[in-house]
C-alpha cells in the first residue's frame, strides 16, 4: 500500500515469502503511479514464517537492482521479531546497495519510524 498523504510504502509480508511473490509485487509496485523515487518504505515483516536464504536475498537484489530507476534513494526500514531474521535482513541490506535503496531492519517500529523520519503515532 502506498500512503500518498504521508508519502510512504507501507508492505505488510506473512507467510512464506518467496523470491518469485517477492519480485511479483516489487514489479507492480514500481508501476505504481503514486511511487516516487526515494519515497520511504515501511516493511512489516514480523509474520514472515521463516527468514530468507542467502540465494533468495540475491535473487530479490537482482530484480530489485533491475528496478532501480523506480527505487533508488529510498530508505527501507524492515520490521522484524526474530533476530535470525534481523541477521537476513542485514545480509540482504548488503545486496539492496545495487538498487540504490537503504535497508535497514529493526526489531522496534518506532525506531525504524523515526529512522524514516516518521512520526511515532503513524498507524
Amino acid at each position: 500500500m502506498i500512503d500518498i498523504a504521508r508519502g510512504i510504502v507501507r508492505i505488510e509480508m506473512t507467510g512464506g515469502v518467496g523470491p518469485g511473490e517477492t519480485l511479483q509485487f516489487l514489479e507492480r509496485l514500481a508501476t505504481e503511479p503514486a511511487l516516487r523515487r526515494g519515497m520511504p518504505q515501511l516493511v512489516d515483516f514480523t509474520r514472515v514464517q521463516a527468514p530468507p536464504t542467502a540465494a533468495e536475498s540475491e535473487r530479490v537484489a537482482q530484480g530489485f537492482a533491475r528496478l532501480r530507476h523506480r527505487f533508488e534513494g529510498a530508505r527501507c526500514a524492515v520490521v522484524v521479531a526474530d533476530p535470525v531474521v534481523f541477521g537476513a535482513i542485514r545480509q540482504f541490506a548488503v545486496l539492496a546497495v545495487r538498487a540504490a535503496v537503504e535497508v535497514r531492519p529493526f526489531l522496534d517500529v518506532r525506531e525504524a519510524k523515526r529512522w524514516l523520519g516518521l512520526p511515532d503515532d503513524l498507524q
